[in-house]
């Protein structure tokens, strides 16, 4: 009887797979924001709206970001996965699981914070301005 054994072609497989459910997970989970964005907001929907020129500097600077958004995105991913697993093992253990949603908030503040850092980054090259030069030095807190 041969024994069943690890091999690289196999990690590759469940590697792959465990990226293309992170992918799903948060394609789905931007797809039910746009849908919902309506009926949540109404008629202010899309009062957000940048012009064209902003939006494409606010995209630039996103890929600009995304060594650093990519890992916050997929921390938020894992910290969601972990709290759900927690919240629907048995027996249920509240405080183990309030736990891991507090580390999912932590990790959801921290990918806020490089998207945010990202944002400003691209509108000040819309402005004109040196990201490097401004005001405080890339970061979100208020001086």
């Amino acid at each position: 009887m041969r024994r069943f054994s690890v091999n690289g072609r196999m990690v590759l497989v469940a590697v792959l797979a465990l990226s293309l459910l992170g992918n799903a997970l948060a394609i789905g989970a931007g797809l039910r924001l746009l849908r919902l964005r309506a009926d949540l907001l109404g008629d202010q929907a899309y009062a957000g709206l940048q012009e064209p020129e902003v939006r494409r500097a606010l995209n630039a600077a996103l890929v600009a970001h995304r060594d650093t958004i990519a890992p916050a995105l997929r921390a938020v991913l894992r910290a969601r996965m972990a709290a759900m697993e927690t919240g629907s093992a048995e027996p249920f253990d509240r405080q183990a699981t309030l736990d891991r949603m507090a580390e999912t908030r932590l990790a959801i503040d921290q990918l806020l914070d490089a998207v945010q850092i990202a944002l400003l980054d691209g509108l000040e090259t819309h402005a004109g301005v040196r990201p490097e030069a401004a005001g405080n030095g890339g970061s979100t807190e208020r001086p």
